[in-house]
């Protein structure tokens, strides 16, 4: 059986390189979601910063499960986080997609993370 969690943690890893470099050098789509959503620029690029610091522990999840568990229940926080900033400015729930899926995709690492460690 193939265990499917570090997929899942190098799948989130990809899709937050992406767009937390994209928050970190405030490329104009960025800029104009930052804008949308209520935030700074200097926030939205200290969002960027906290999602790709959920890069490096979910890639060091395998050989380090306490830090992958912690990277992965992290950025189901940071998926959260922008799954309620979508519908606080109105958004619609389908707006919120692409967080919930990349939060579960975290979570689904945690899990394979806590189970390494031994936590049932």
């Amino acid at each position: 059986m193939i265990d499917t969690h570090p997929l899942a943690a190098r799948g989130v890893a990809l899709v937050l390189t992406a767009t937390g470099t994209a928050k970190v050098l405030a490329l104009a789509p960025m800029r104009e979601r930052a804008s949308h959503l209520g935030f700074s620029g200097r926030a939205f690029r200290v969002i960027g910063a906290c999602e790709l610091a959920g890069v490096a522990g979910l890639l060091l999840c395998e050989g380090h499960p306490r830090v992958g568990a912690a990277s992965a229940i992290a950025v189901c926080s940071l998926m959260g986080g922008a799954c309620w900033a979508h519908r606080r400015v109105g958004d619609s729930w389908s707006a919120t997609v692409p967080a919930a899926v990349v939060g579960a995709g975290a979570a689904h690492a945690a899990v394979g993370a806590l189970t390494r460690m031994g936590v049932r």
